[in-house]
């Protein structure tokens, strides 16, 4: 079952995700106790731009984005077993309102996705069996489902925003035959942009920016990146000297960061490497090497690229673009972090330390 945060091992016989839910992107994280917490006000939200700290009656908070004005979460909320709910929290009144209720007994809500217009997110079950994604219009509060729900025969991967559109990796479960998705939200027209040649848990994500829709796929004893560009609706084709390839990140139209990974068949090396790529130039740099297992990889609106690697407080880095290279700034040494948002403008760390109730962190500042 694929969750937004996640923590991948480049081992010899697949990439192991683990749940976060309540266990670990959207993103690329680490495990947490399956056991749920008994507190009624557990989670604290600490709004460090208004300088508030308020406690809320969440279990868990899994997957969340962010605006100036509100922050909506996944959250467990005296659900049986994982989030069963999406809220809308008002920042500035510190007040909350339910958007939505999980349709599945047994729920596990996640996937949230958020833009200028649309909040996206997907509806499950505990087991991951069946994946019901819904939008919302901001303005009108509107809800509809993206994809028919409970598709028998169609299994619909987790969705991500880009504009009006939405884009996931859809799988006909007869014939494992995988493609990319595109619907535009005002309109409701939908079209596959590309055929996957292969589909695993290497190159299940999509990333998205300025119009743009990068994607992978492996064939002939090689790794390829694709580039989508919505308004032309042209793809480019980029070839990667690396056969295994996937968790590719959009830092600008021509500038992106990949993760290269042992072949299934082989034992685990930790041989990974994150690897960043210029098409402009052609440049391929290898940032990273030794790579056993990541723990978390995100990409911020100021385009840096946050890695952890190898279970290593000290294998925490920040990077970011300097002359056409990834170049590391800084360790990023905030502790026990194992939720990370920093879309919109808004940065939202989900931190667990075991002796204190967990938190919800926002700033629009980078923290330290």
């Amino acid at each position: 079952m694929k969750i937004i945060e996640r923590t991948i091992i480049l081992s010899c016989a697949a990439i192991f995700l683990f749940i976060v839910s309540k266990a670990v992107y959207n993103g690329v994280q680490s495990n947490r106790a399956l056991i749920k917490p008994q507190s009624s006000n557990y989670y604290q939200i600490i709004d460090k731009d208004f300088n508030k700290t308020v406690d809320v009656p969440f279990t868990n908070i899994n997957s969340y984005k962010g605006n100036a004005d509100y922050i909506y979460m996944s959250i467990d909320q005296e659900s049986p077993s994982f989030d069963n709910k999406i809220v809308q929290y008002n920042r500035k009144t510190q007040k909350y309102t339910t958007i939505f209720n999980s349709k599945f007994k047994m729920p596990s809500v996640q996937g949230v996705e958020l833009n200028d217009t649309w909040l996206l997110w997907v509806d499950t079950d505990e087991h991951g069996g069946y994946l019901n994604p819904y939008f919302m219009d901001l303005k009108t509060r509107e809800i509809q489902p993206l994809t028919k729900e409970n598709e028998e025969n169609v299994t619909n991967d987790f969705p991500i925003l880009i504009g009006d559109y939405a884009a996931w990796i859809q799988k006909d479960r007869k014939d494992e035959k995988a493609q990319v998705m595109l619907k535009n939200l005002k309109t409701d027209e939908t079209i596959s942009i590309y055929d996957l040649n292969s589909y695993t848990n290497r190159n299940m994500n999509l990333s998205a920016k300025d119009g743009k829709i990068l994607f992978t796929d492996e064939k002939g004893y090689f790794g390829y990146l694709y580039l989508y560009d919505i308004k032309s609706k042209e793809i480019k084709e980029f070839k990667s000297s690396y056969e295994f390839i996937g968790s590719a990140r959009l830092l600008s139209d021509q500038q992106w960061v990949y993760l290269t990974f042992d072949a299934p068949t082989k034992s685990s090396t930790g041989e990974g490497k994150l690897i960043f790529y210029d098409a402009s130039t052609n440049h391929t740099q290898e940032v990273v090497s030794e790579v056993l297992i990541v723990n978390t990889l995100y990409t911020d609106f100021n385009n840096q690229v946050f890695f952890s690697y190898n279970n290593d407080e000290y294998c925490r880095k920040l990077f970011h673009v300097k002359n056409n290279s990834l170049v590391e700034i800084e360790k990023f040494e905030t502790p026990y972090i194992y939720g990370f948002s920093a879309e919109n403008n808004i940065y939202i760390i989900n931190q667990d330390l075991s002796d204190e109730k967990r938190k919800l962190i926002i700033q629009s500042e980078l923290p330290n």
